[in-house]
């Protein structure tokens, strides 16, 4: 990692005299405390240079790379990383091609969203745009790419010792078109294949995905939005079996002279059942709430976000979600606070606030609670989880 990250500062730094390109400085700090947090202290510090660079009329280079410090676990650690890093052709107006490093993302963004490594093609088409990829997740840093799908996928995002993701291949398509019938309708689709490429013949998962959205305004004050997605999962020494997830969200601008914003939702994915039905396994795991953070695989919750602009330069959030669990097996987190097949798990509230003085320098800060003992799942006595975040960034 360190020769591949000295590679690219050495492409990027002649380009440096000629094109757009700057720093980013990173600082975040996490503090937590109780049975469910991992640590009770983490702080990492990066640095990202990053550089774009047009290569005649019909073509962009973006190279973007950096180093954190991190602490995490009483460990300190100082990590490379190179993030994107990809050649942009534009071969028409409606034809685009990206090899590199390449932001990719599912129309539904819980199945899979992130950096990785390949090439896409983007067609507009029918009014619409059409997204193929061929992408490969291996090496990228597991932390980053928050890949575990397989119990040995686990085992090795919490092992210090190793850098890489799991070695996956995921190639597919997306559809997506903002005005469906000339109105305000949006949809997206997507098809979605992952193949298991890691050694261990004994733990592998390959699966394939089926998802769509659909969003539509309600009149002026309000916006709907549903997805789905099925899955198609083969996992070793188990007969295939099929999953299924779903979102629902429900937007309302506020009519206050502040610019605020209501929105009621939830999302929902199966559980191990029966023989046929199964959890549904993201490619990427999205954390679905901000104190807990469990990925949408045998898990369920109830949210309502209210947003606020208080001012030019100040916003903030208040979320309170509920969580439920839909099999007992999945989502166990700690085993030895956990005492009931109950599926209620508990409740969170967190408050979040973001200052933009100036356009180059962000500030934000959070903190939440999760409740367990407003649920039936885990122990009498398990305490309070708590987090706060906060957060400075900074762009030369």
């Amino acid at each position: 990692m360190k020769r591949l990250l000295f590679l690219v500062l050495a492409v990027a730094a002649p380009l440096c005299f000629a094109q757009d390109f700057g720093i980013i400085l990173d600082q975040k700090l996490v503090l937590g405390e109780g049975e469910l947090f991992p640590g009770k202290a983490q702080y990492a510090a990066s640095l990202i240079p990053w550089i774009a660079a047009p290569l005649g009329k019909n073509a962009d280079l973006y190279l973007s790379g950096g180093i954190t410090a991190l602490y995490e676990n009483e460990d300190f650690n100082v990590l490379p990383e190179v993030h994107r890093f990809e050649l942009i052709l534009n071969f028409s107006p409606d034809l685009r091609l990206e090899i590199g490093r390449v932001p990719f993302q599912a129309g539904l963004s819980w199945i899979m969203a992130g950096l990785f490594d390949g090439a896409q093609v983007g067609l507009n088409i029918g009014g619409g745009r059409l997204t193929g990829g061929a992408l490969f997740t291996g090496l990228l840093y597991k932390k980053t790419a928050a890949i575990y799908m397989s119990l040995k996928d686990r085992w090795e995002y919490y092992d210090n010792e190793l850098y890489f993701a799991s070695n996956r291949f995921v190639t597919g398509a997306n559809w997506e078109k903002n005005s469906l019938f000339n109105t305000g309708l949006s949809l997206s689709a997507s098809a979605l294949f992952q193949f298991d490429l890691n050694d261990d013949a004994y733990d592998r998962i390959n699966s394939q995905y089926l998802g769509a959205k659909i969003g539509a305004p309600l009149g002026n004050m309000f916006h709907a939005e549903l997805g789905a997605a099925a899955e198609l999962a083969q996992e070793t020494g188990i007969d295939p079996y099929i999953a299924f997830a779903g979102s629902a969200a429900l937007q309302w601008m506020l009519p206050t002279a502040m610019h605020d914003m209501l929105t009621l939702g939830g999302r929902f994915s199966s559980g191990a059942w029966n023989d046929t039905i199964g959890p549904f396994i993201p490619i990427t795991a999205e954390a679905q709430g901000k104190v807990l953070k469990p990925m949408l695989s045998g898990i369920a919750i109830a949210q309502a976000d209210y947003t606020a602009r208080v001012h030019q330069t100040l916003s903030g959030t208040l979320s309170a979600a509920y969580y439920f669990r839909t099999d007992r097996f999945t989502y166990t987190l700690n085993n030895e606070d956990m005492e009931s097949d109950s599926p209620l798990l508990g409740a969170e509230i967190y408050l979040g606030l973001g200052w933009l003085p100036f356009s180059d320098l962000l500030l934000s800060a959070g903190g939440g609670v999760f409740l367990p003992q407003a649920g039936k799942v885990f122990k009498d006595g398990t305490g309070v989880m708590y987090r706060v975040d906060v957060t400075a960034s900074i762009s030369l």
